[in-house]
């Protein structure tokens, strides 16, 4: 296991000497500066090819446990990189840090801390950063009031990965490009955004909250910022420790407001008084006490080096532009820029820099409202902290490999999806060496087309069939069309459809899925020509030469395979023929003279075209 090894005792009243050798002053003699040991100096010293550090100390000086105090890493695994120059160990959300504190004294009280927060009174130090930024952490033996070096920890941000949908839809064993121009409606796009903050401790321009200014005449407004980033009891001592005052403000009319600052000590600056009259802050919404109907703010600024050399009162006569807003036919505002304030920044010498600075804002006048939307103070970069950046960048972008993907680009994904939910993982690796993932889904999914007709052979005069849609899937996505082979089409889920033309006509079913997947399935349905048969309900063999016998009239029959049966209300037989065009004229059969009036019954026998074997039976009346 590597071990990393931070040594760097300090104590109260000890001097530290720094001895330097550089090679291009070696021969000239030894330099030596004597100073109190601060670690940042001695990271910004790098013009040196080696240093020795050597700690003299005066007479009653230490105790061993002092000068021997470390820290060893006992989780070398999770370290991703240490940068030995300003020692920082790089990791990723959710790592932990194990850490193991050394000394030859076995008496030591050992404290841990992260960014000066107790958190750990043990030899052993473990703790899992679970968010994203800077952090310092700290060992302390606080009998002898004594600490190791700080290790830096930078925890890096997560990237915003976007992928568009994150689920799709394709056709199995079909390949397909995702990312492309040319990727037939399957799209997907990736986004990687990491953020940047500045830490050790944080020391950002610290800025307000927005704040409303309703109208209100002579009421006074606040809004603070809690400075805490500091070395403390660091105080202003110079007017020129304030580089600027900064404000996002609209609000009508500059005539309206009084705009005072006051330091953590109590002292008060007036930055602005009501001057200028209908001028405005920025594009304000004029004359309205509305909250939820702000205007647009405009970056001004107040400082001893101002941009515009004057006062905001002075700006108003030289420094203004107009414009044309929805509620005025134009008004005059002031520029965003820099100006002097009306008083100088004297009375903030002696306060400290650390605490609360608060922002008075005072409505002199009546009818107007407005905004801030922020404001905040730059002091001169000499005051603050040694700073440095949680910056990580992405090195990698691409698919983890899988073996439905064909080609694999940071673009681009050429996929040749197997049936059913595929997973495809998107991966991004920054410089810390940090993997973030996306899930991308494509399902893919067989569709079966298949249906089954209520009856597959019709007459053209009973031609009515119901199609039951077996396919599958069976879902609210699926597009069905149905194709009857003579122009006819449906797109209903189970169509009824009624065969008119005789002959075979094929009935095509097609399915087509969101994805554009698509499966067919076809049937032929026979409608063959139906038999006619005419039967009379009575007749009248008297001669006359209407409707002198009994005659059945038939189409599509053939002529074999005919009987026709007339029978008397006694059940016997007084006709038979096997003969198509031959019908009974009246006469028995039995005794060859005409047959009475009254019901008689027939039974014909028959076979249509279709070689279909059918009978007929009915009662006639025979009149005289």
């Amino acid at each position: 296991m590597a071990n990393l090894r931070f040594i760097i005792p300090q104590r109260k009243n000890i001097k530290v000497y720094l001895i330097n050798f550089n090679l291009q002053t070696l021969m000239g003699g030894i330099i030596v500066d004597s100073t109190t040991l601060n670690t940042p100096r001695l990271l910004r010293m790098k013009n040196s090819f080696f240093t020795f550090l050597v700690f003299l100390i005066s007479l009653g000086a230490i105790a061993q446990n002092c000068e021997d105090l470390t820290i060893k890493s006992t989780s070398h695994e999770i370290i991703k990189d240490l940068d030995l120059e300003l020692n920082f160990i790089n990791l990723c959300v959710g790592d932990p840090v194990n850490f193991m504190a050394e000394s030859q004294n076995n008496s030591v009280d050992y404290k841990w801390y992260i960014n000066d927060e107790e958190k750990q009174i043990s030899p052993n130090f473990s703790h899992t950063f679970n968010q994203s930024g800077g952090y310092t952490i700290k060992l302390t033996d606080s009998k002898e009031e004594c600490f190791a070096k700080e290790v830096n920890i930078r925890v890096g941000f997560e990237p915003i990965i976007e992928l568009t949908p994150n689920t799709i839809d394709a056709c199995p064993d079909i390949e397909i490009t995702l990312g492309s121009e040319n990727s037939n409606d399957i799209q997907f796009s990736t986004k990687t955004e990491l953020e940047t903050v500045w830490q050790s401790p944080p020391c950002e321009d610290e800025f307000s909250e927005p704040k409303y200014l309703p109208d209100g005449l002579d009421q006074s407004y606040e809004t603070s910022i809690l400075i805490e980033c500091f070395d403390e009891g660091k105080k202003i001592t110079s007017v020129n420790d304030i580089n600027e005052i900064l404000i996002n403000l609209e609000h009508s009319f500059m005539g309206d407001l009084d705009i005072y600052l006051t330091a953590p000590n109590g002292s008060i600056v007036t930055l602005f008084e009501a001057a200028g009259d209908n001028t405005w802050f920025g594009e304000a919404t004029d004359d309205d006490d509305t909250q939820g109907n702000s205007g647009t703010g405009y970056d001004y600024g107040w400082s001893l080096n101002p941009s515009y050399s004057g006062t905001m009162a002075q700006g108003v006569h030289d420094n203004t532009t107009t414009l044309t807003l929805s509620q005025v036919e134009s008004a005059s505002i002031l520029k965003p820029d820099t100006y002097l304030p009306v008083e100088g920044f004297e009375p903030f010498i002696g306060s400290t820099l650390n605490g609360t600075w608060k922002l008075t804002v005072v409505d002199t006048r009546e009818d107007d409202n407005g905004w801030i939307f922020k404001w905040g103070i730059k002091f001169k970069d000499e005051l603050l902290p040694s700073s440095w950046t949680v910056e990580n960048t992405i090195v990698s972008k691409n698919f983890i490999s899988a073996p439905s993907i064909i080609s694999n680009s940071d673009q681009s994904l050429i996929i040749k999806p197997t049936v059913g939910e595929n997973k495809y993982i998107y991966e991004v690796k920054d410089d810390y060496g940090c993997p973030y993932t996306k899930e991308l889904t494509v399902l893919a999914f067989d569709v079966k087309a298949h249906f089954e007709p209520s009856r597959d052979k019709v007459k053209h005069l009973d031609a009515i069939v119901d199609f039951n849609n077996l396919s599958i899937p069976k879902t609210n996505d699926i597009d069905y069309y149905w194709d009857f082979g003579n122009g006819d089409y449906s797109y209903d889920d189970n169509p009824q459809y009624n065969f008119y033309n005789i002959g075979t006509q094929k009935v095509q079913l097609t399915l087509t899925n969101k994805a554009g997947c698509t499966d067919t399935y076809s049937q032929d349905i026979v409608t063959e020509e139906d038999y006619l048969v005419w039967i009379p309900t009575a007749f009248s063999p008297n001669g006359d030469g209407i409707n002198d016998s009994f005659k059945l009239i038939m189409k599509n029959t053939k002529k074999e395979n005919y009987n026709l049966f007339i029978y008397d209300a006694w059940g016997k037989i007084v006709f038979e023929s096997n003969e198509i065009d031959l019908g009974w004229d009246g006469t028995r059969k039995d005794n060859g003279i005409m047959a009475e009036s009254g019901n008689y019954t027939y039974l014909c026998q028959f076979t249509t075209n279709q070689n279909d074997s059918q009978e007929k039976i009915g009662l006639f009346f025979l009149m005289e």
